[in-house]
């Protein structure tokens, strides 16, 4: 008998960042169990991102890559017939079975009324599950912008699955967090690198780093939210022997105030301002002795599990959840969101008074329950989907 098949079908309008790496993570597992297809923006394949996290699963045969968006946001009535569309004109032998939106809050808002008719009347109606980037797992009970975002978003999951326009739910949780979920299902953001701080004096040559002074590093996407002018202040006020490493794509807010600083301050300062593609990026963060993470977005961080995975202490500030995970898995200090607090966190971590227990776990693995959650893979490796079709089997 043949081995029965599904599609799975994964929208990621946005390839900036690291949105494409969370996607290739959806297709390497799903391309075990069939065919799987990407919907993305029309300048998606030309992009370094794309290079890096999908050129290679594509040139397999493992995505079949469509850009069928115009922007990184569109319609979510122009996502809803997409997905439709897709749905009715796969090959019946390999009916989609799962779908999934990689970054599915703005759509969230509409989608209990839009798509529910482009769902109707399929032989076979997928899975199909909206993964939330922006909501805040943890939240203080006072904290009036984040319980609304909880409970806007909750009420809107709840609607989308009355409707049958959604299956489930999830968002990110912190790396150490263990709930379940009742609306939104957990899923914790991989602690991923392919680099690791005890290989640090080796990878400074190989970058150019000085191996004589201590690296305070910032990354990512860089833009104001960073508070990258706080982290240098707090430096100052603390008077920290060390230098301020900036690596990433720098955004024009952010670019005003380099062009600004001091001679001083620019001595104290080395910039990459490019895209790092995912093996540069991890190393980069594996060199450094510490890494701030002056956000207040109240999530989980990508660049926070990349140090945690590299064993590089974290200094974070801006968030319940970033402060209760590095508390948790003792990855570094959490403080209050000031220079002159950044500046006495760093300068504890950069006289060993902060005892770091992470960079032990292999990385793959992290990913692998990540992608489980997600799909909702079983222990047999498969997802619901596919075992009905297969009728238990």
């Amino acid at each position: 008998m043949a081995e029965t098949a599904i599609t799975t079908l994964v929208i990621e309008p946005d390839h900036h960042g690291h949105h494409l790496q969370s996607a290739s993570w959806v297709v390497r597992a799903a391309s075990r169990w069939g065919p799987v297809v990407l919907l993305t923006n029309r300048e998606a394949r030309g992009s370094a991102e794309f290079a890096t996290f999908l050129a290679d699963a594509e040139a397999e045969g493992r995505v079949e890559v469509r850009e069928v968006f115009d922007s990184i946001l569109p319609p979510t009535a122009q996502v809803a017939e997409q997905m439709g569309r897709v749905c009715r004109d796969a090959d019946p032998a390999q009916p989609v079975g799962v779908v999934i939106h990689m970054d599915g809050d703005q759509a969230l808002k509409r989608w209990w009324y839009l798509a529910p008719r482009h769902l109707r009347g399929l032989a076979v109606r997928p899975r199909v599950t909206f993964m939330l980037t922006r909501y805040p797992a943890r939240a203080r009970l006072l904290d009036r912008p984040s319980q609304r975002l909880r409970v806007s978003k909750s009420v809107l999951a709840v609607v989308a699955r009355l409707t049958r326009a959604l299956d489930r739910v999830t968002g990110f949780a912190g790396r150490d967090d263990t709930a379940r979920g009742w609306i939104v299902r957990r899923a914790v953001d991989p602690a991923f690198s392919t680099a690791h701080s005890r290989d640090a004096a080796a990878l400074r040559r190989k970058h150019g780093l000085p191996l004589d002074r201590r690296l305070v590093g910032v990354f990512g996407v860089l833009t104001a939210r960073r508070n990258a002018p706080m982290i240098l202040e707090g430096m100052e006020r603390a008077g920290l022997d060390a230098e301020l490493l900036i690596a990433g794509k720098v955004h024009d807010d952010m670019r005003g105030w380099l062009d600004g600083l001091s001679p001083q301050q620019a001595a104290r300062l080395r910039v990459r301002d490019a895209f790092l593609d995912d093996d540069e990026l991890d190393e980069l963060v594996a060199a450094v002795d510490v890494v701030p993470l002056a956000l207040t977005n109240n999530g989980p961080s990508g660049i926070m599990g990349k140090a945690e995975a590299a064993g590089v202490p974290v200094v974070t500030a801006g968030s319940v959840v970033r402060a209760a995970e590095v508390t948790a898995l003792r990855a570094g200090v959490a403080c209050a969101l000031d220079p002159d607090a950044l500046g006495r966190a760093m300068a504890d971590v950069l006289a060993g008074r902060v005892r770091v227990e992470t960079g032990r776990e292999d990385p793959w693995e992290a990913v692998d329950r990540y992608v489980a959650v997600l799909l909702e893979i079983g222990p047999d490796g498969r997802p619901p989907v596919l075992r009905r079709l297969a009728g238990g089997r």
